[in-house]
């Protein structure tokens, strides 16, 4: 069963009274696929889902890590052990970990009626490294959903790198200049 406006909005309400009150713990939410939302300080911190493949398998899949590799870093448990190791650099891990999350919230959020569960302090193995990074850096109002609502936002993510608009917009939407 598909969901409908009314799941979505009583889902983007939790997720929104959790932001507001910075908790941190693991949202888990039943139909089908389902999956579970991390929350770090009220931020999305990663997600996981049957129906995407998680960070690891894309890793592995993209040729970027062995296996192996993987595998031991999923052993230990962090995502500084491939920052450590020099598996992968920062700003890849980053990137590679919004994606995953990207895909992830969007599977979950088409999950339909289903059972939610918080458990409060659950935290996922990576930590807070994902998103948190990622929007200081660049400077993105990231919300609980992961995006940036903005009207500038939705701007820089539709141009990307801000080809397509003027270069004084550029500058001010905080684009590269080509």
């Amino acid at each position: 069963m598909r969901p409908t406006i009314r799941d979505v909005e009583r889902l983007r309400l939790l997720l929104s009274e959790l932001g507001a009150a910075g908790w941190t713990g693991a949202l888990h939410i039943g139909g089908t696929p389902g999956g579970v939302l991390h929350l770090a300080g009220g931020r999305i911190s990663y997600a996981e889902t049957p129906a995407t493949p998680g960070l690891g398998e894309r890793l592995v899949a993209s040729g970027r890590l062995s296996h192996r590799a993987w595998s031991s870093a999923a052993a230990r448990r962090t995502a500084r052990v491939l920052l450590r190791d020099g598996l992968i650099g920062r700003n890849e891990l980053e990137s590679r970990v919004a994606a995953a999350v990207a895909d992830a919230v969007a599977e979950i959020l088409r999950s339909g009626h289903g059972p939610v569960r918080l458990v409060a302090g659950e935290r996922h193995w990576l930590g807070d490294f994902g998103l948190s990074g990622l929007r200081n850096r660049r400077g993105l109002t990231m919300t609980h959903t992961g995006c940036d609502s903005s009207p500038h936002g939705r701007r820089r993510m539709a141009h990307g790198d801000g080809a397509g608009l003027s270069p004084g917009r550029r500058r001010s939407e905080g684009a590269t200049q080509r």
